[in-house]
């Protein structure tokens, strides 16, 4: 009789698996994976190196402004939960600020556009309307039967997709794009595949303005997001609204923009199955049009919407909405954030998960959420004003709050290759098909495998380690995106070759060059080394004795006087063409940056 495992289980049973094809003895492994979640752990911030202080309990700090330390730990915590990993020139630029000025910066965003998708696939898929290489498809509509070049289109819109995110600024702009559309999703393949004119041929236009829906606002309105949301042909084409008819009245859109997208599923959501009912019948008639035209856009036609009156229950307050044809949208939805308490509580909690931690508990319920969302609906649905509190609070800070979640693999594959500053970008700029097709690996290849890619969710309801009770982040980890996870860093320490259109980009990390963003005095000390790279890579700190037992088994190759580093460090400085010093002072970098990278904790943020 076989035995069903939960996630938590398999987790556990990969991880053992894992340290039994380690080296035998590591203590780092012993010491740092988790195997067990028993509740968040407090960690001393005073006295550090000399005592660890851990203990279980719930989280009290809240929303009044951090008044902490404000230094590398910190700003760095900020950057990699608003961002996909951090450049040093991030870091560098938040040690000259406030922590007031440094959130204000990184919650900045500039809306303005980013240049396009363009064909970069002419080479070995001609454009089917003729495109010219190089130029903007997302204006250039497809006549019916030109699916090839769709397909195309859609590879094109998930790489450059990829690009945005590595490419980011310092603000929040990419790690709330995604939010949104983790939160409020549409598969890319869904909506090729609708059973609806064209959108074979021209689903990758549509799917472009959804990401860029959220992207050119998105720290915007919510309510205002929601409205144009209900009507944006690829959300009526994922959730099949072009379908609903007075005469077959399709519920998906009516349940999930309530379920999912405004009210959830908590106990102070009470809408009834009679409220899914109704609603189906206000959003009837809305129908996609001209999608092979310039500008595809839903209007609303009233022969295929029902007249009657719509009676909710009592949890809308027996609200009736009369016949009113298109305004009836806007009375629904306005029907809806009128139980404010629901919907903000609801929508806190969903960022809380995605840029906090994903336990919430009465403590936090109480604390966090409901000021937040008290905030958040007395800004009349402005995200703005409950990403500022959120990221200037104490309770953002807390030590408690660090390191506690796996990180999802865009923070791992995005934020590693600009941590460590891998060419996501080819150095021909112009080449623009090894360009995309570079992006295209990154998220097709590694991404995918590690379950988690750009165009591509499981479901309506996004990625279920944002939502899922009660593994939640623990769903990222099983048999096969484990060693998956452990490969990728280890090829980014190895090297390979990435060669399209003739044009060779070498994926590997440069080793001396990433030391020597720190202080000269830093790299020459091996005791600073360490540390530094360790405040840099992880999320909390180690030991004294562990970064001790780092430096010995990989600057010091196993000597136990720092001179040995010192000597060969210097010795590269003072001639840097001799290949005998430069290579033995890559190796024991290398081996310190592996031994780093393959703790537990970098998988944690």
């Amino acid at each position: 009789m076989s035995k069903t495992l939960n996630r938590r289980k398999l987790f556990n049973l990969v991880l053992k698996s894992f340290k039994s094809n380690l080296p035998k003895g590591d203590p780092l492994f012993e010491k740092y994976s988790r195997k067990v979640f028993n509740g968040r752990k407090y960690q001393s911030a005073t006295n550090f190196n000399n005592r660890l202080t851990d203990r279980v309990a719930p989280v009290t700090s809240g929303l009044n402004v951090y008044s902490g330390t404000w230094g590398k730990q910190e700003a760095i915590h900020l950057l990699k939960r608003t961002g996909y990993g951090f450049k040093k020139a991030d870091l560098d630029s938040l040690l000259t600020m406030s922590m007031t000025d440094a959130v204000n910066g990184i919650l900045a965003v500039d809306t303005t556009a980013p240049t396009p998708p363009v064909n970069a696939y002419n080479n070995y898929s001609p454009d089917e309307n003729g495109l010219a290489y190089g130029a903007d498809w997302t204006n250039d509509p497809l006549e019916r039967g030109k699916f090839n070049t769709n397909s195309r289109r859609i590879d094109s819109l998930e790489q450059w997709n990829l690009g945005q995110a590595c490419n980011q600024d310092r603000t929040i702009k990419e790690k709330m794009t995604w939010f949104w559309y983790h939160f409020i999703p549409v598969d890319f393949e869904t909506v090729r595949a609708a059973p609806f004119p064209n959108s074979g041929t021209n689903s990758a236009r549509i799917s472009h303005t959804y990401i860029k829906m959220f992207r050119d606002n998105p720290t915007g309105n919510f309510k205002t997001l929601i409205r144009t949301m209900a009507t944006h042909p690829a959300m009526m084409y994922y959730l099949n609204n072009h379908a609903n008819t007075k005469k077959s009245p399709d519920e998906n859109f009516a349940r999930e923009i309530m379920e999912l997208f405004t009210l959830g599923k908590g106990p102070l959501s009470k809408y009834t199955e009679v409220d899914v009912v109704q609603a189906a019948k206000v959003l009837s008639g809305w129908r996609v049009e001209d999608l092979d035209g310039a500008i595809p856009v839903t209007n609303f036609d009233v022969t295929n919407h029902e007249e009657s009156d719509k009676q909710f229950s009592a949890f809308f307050n027996n609200t009736i909405i009369k016949n009113s044809g298109a305004t009836e949208l806007d009375e629904f939805i306005d029907m809806i954030f009128s139980k404010s308490q629901v919907v903000s509580e609801y929508i806190c909690r969903r960022l809380y998960r995605y840029f906090v931690y994903y336990d919430i508990d009465d403590t936090i319920e109480s604390t966090i959420i409901v000021p937040l969302a008290k905030t958040f609906a007395a800004s009349n649905w402005d995200i703005l004003p409950v990403l500022d509190q959120l990221f200037k609070s104490q309770h953002f800070y807390d030590m408690a709050n660090r390191g506690v979640f796996i990180k999802s693999p865009f923070d791992l594959v995005i934020g590693s290759l600009r941590t460590f500053n891998l060419p996501y970008n080819v150095a021909d700029a112009t080449n623009l098909e090894a360009q995309y097709r570079v992006w295209h690996y990154f998220n097709n290849t590694i991404c995918t495998g590690l379950e988690q890619s750009i165009g591509k969710v499981p479901n309506v309801s996004g990625w279920v380690a944002y939502y899922q009770n009660p593994s939640f982040h623990e769903y990222w980890i099983n048999s096969s995106t484990t060693q998956k996870r452990f490969d990728f860093l280890n090829r980014l320490f190895n090297g390979y070759n990435l060669t399209y259109n003739g044009l060779t980009t070498r994926m590997e990390v440069d080793l001396i060059a990433f030391v020597q963003q720190f202080d000269p005095a830093i790299c020459a000390d091996p005791d600073l080394l360490v540390a530094e790279c360790i405040t840099y890579l992880l999320p909390i700190d180690l030991s004294t004795e562990q970064k001790d037992l780092i430096k010995i088994e990989s600057l010091l190759s196993n000597q136990v006087t720092n001179y040995y580093w010192t000597s060969a460090w210097n010795s590269y400085l003072s001639d840097t063409s001799n290949t005998t010093n430069k290579k033995t002072v890559q190796t024991r970098i290398k081996s310190l940056l592996v031994t780093i990278t393959q703790l537990a904790e970098y998988e944690l943020m």
